[in-house]
């Protein structure tokens, strides 16, 4: 690479406006850049998909392709590289110099895959383009990924993230686009190990995402390269004399030529043979060295140094330190209280935060009247519930014997058995502040009136006796 071939405009430039100068090449050059790439892409995409085909995971079609990204990095880069540099490769081209850009480090870069290097495109061209190794790879590195490294792993990131948004994007379009049974139940994770077709949509929705942005990814961070490349080695202040050079090669040439032949054949040229410090010595014996020299400059006068004050007496100015003083004074105890009101307004503060110990007083505990649109009264219900709820189940009226047992046992919680019930108190509620002595009956009885009252299903006469011949039992416990 000569910086005098270079065909963009190369100046030093931020690091963000670099990576832009990168998208700006891609868009320059896409058709020479995405062909060859996308070749390659298919390539690995067809061999990854068919070891996961025979193997029935999805997933393994998934790594393969994130794997050999380094593979499509490379050939990006190989174009970037050519056409930047003013030799712009077609196709063919580009594979019959497929040594170039796979013999530079590509395999062990694989084995190491499962360590990521965030700042990849960044330093790519190290070993691709300037083909260092090893130690030498390293320093280079190191040099070149001083005040730029954080940029380049930003650059990963944000890549990153354009990838997976448009990778979800196709998924999520897939998903609309076909019927809603086809979509229901679906789990990620699972169709990518069982084999399913989502599982494969989403190897190509994937596949499809990296073959549209890692050219973006390369170029911005070749881009970064050259621009930290221009910064440390000069390339913009080579190019540009290499290219003044050229504009006025005749004239300069004409120009060196006099100049040197005026010197040779000039008379002043016999002084180049004299010892040049005799000749300052001779020149220094001149009236004029020394000599003196009378300047006029402008000073700072003290405001206190004035034309009309007594000479020998200095004015006191002892005030200056007493108003000094007095004025920090002031602005101390200023301070101090701020900080004395600041400090109240915080402990009132908290205090309103802390939890009140002492609230009022609460009402006494009354006890509904009624209760799920059932009167609870005790007077209301007849002396023997348990053989009322028999007498009716006898008649057939199944309903009224079970809503008879239930307004009894509510009945018997709020005024026998203390329960606090409220009118806002849902079954599940009712029973499980019931004592759980009772709550085995309590809960029979309930499951049955909620299964009568909403399901809209008639109780069974046995379950109705059974529980006429249980209330006894709850109401004694």
């Amino acid at each position: 690479m000569q910086p005098a071939d270079i065909a963009i405009a190369l100046r030093r430039r931020s690091p963000w406006e670099a990576m832009d100068l990168g998208l700006s090449m891609l868009q320059r050059w896409w058709r020479l850049v995405y062909l060859p790439h996308l070749i390659v892409a298919a390539l690995i995409g067809a061999a990854a998909f068919g070891a996961a085909w025979a193997l029935g995971r999805p997933w393994v079609a998934l790594l393969a392709i994130w794997w050999l990204k380094p593979l499509n990095d490379r050939v990006v880069l190989h174009v970037l590289s050519r056409a930047v540099f003013g030799e712009r490769q077609g196709t063919r081209a580009v594979f019959a110099q497929t040594g170039q850009w796979l013999r530079t480090g590509l395999l062990p870069y694989l084995l190491f895959r499962w360590w990521p290097d965030m700042a990849r495109s960044f330093y790519l061209p190290v070993r691709q383009l300037e083909g260092q190794r090893y130690s030498q790879a390293r320093a280079r590195k190191s040099q070149l990924g001083r005040r730029v490294h954080g940029y380049a792993v930003w650059l990963t990131l944000v890549c990153m993230h354009f990838e997976l948004v448009l990778y979800w994007s196709l998924g999520l379009g897939a998903g609309l686009l076909l019927p809603a049974t086809a979509s229901e139940g679906r789990d990620f994770f699972e169709s990518l190990q069982t084999g399913e077709v989502w599982g494969w949509a989403d190897v190509m929705a994937y596949a499809f995402a990296v073959a549209l942005l890692e050219p973006f990814y390369v170029a911005a961070g070749f881009a970064l390269y050259l621009n930290r490349r221009s910064v440390l080695e000069g390339w913009d202040i080579e190019v540009a004399l290499r290219r003044i050079a050229e504009r006025h090669a005749a004239a300069v040439a004409g120009i060196l030529i006099l100049i040197f032949t005026g010197i040779g054949f000039s008379p002043e040229a016999a002084y180049a043979q004299k010892d040049p410090k005799a000749e300052i010595a001779e020149v220094l014996k001149a009236p004029e060295f020394p000599h003196q020299r009378d300047t006029t400059e402008w000073r700072w006068r003290k405001p206190w140094d004035l034309e009309d004050r007594e000479p020998g007496k200095e004015r006191d100015l002892s005030w200056l330190g007493a108003l000094g003083q007095a004025l920090a004074d002031g602005v101390r105890v200023i301070f101090w209280v701020a900080a004395a009101a600041l400090l109240a307004y915080a402990l009132w503060w908290a205090a309103r935060l802390l939890p009140r110990f002492a609230g009022p007083a609460s009402e006494p505990y009354r006890p509904p009247e009624s209760l799920f649109g059932m009167e609870l009264a005790p007077e209301k219900l007849p002396a023997d519930v348990a053989a009322a709820a028999a007498a009716l189940a006898a008649e057939g009226k199944l309903r009224e014997a079970l809503g008879l047992l239930y307004r009894g046992a509510l009945s018997d919680l709020v005024h026998r058995q203390g329960v606090m019930l409220l009118a806002s108190h849902t079954e599940n509620e009712v029973l499980g502040l019931s004592p759980k002595k009772a709550q085995g009956y309590l809960g029979q009885l309930i499951d049955l009136w909620r299964h009568c009252a909403y399901g809209r299903r008639q109780p069974g006469r046995a379950e109705v006796d059974a529980l006429a011949q249980g209330y006894r039992g709850f109401v004694a416990a």
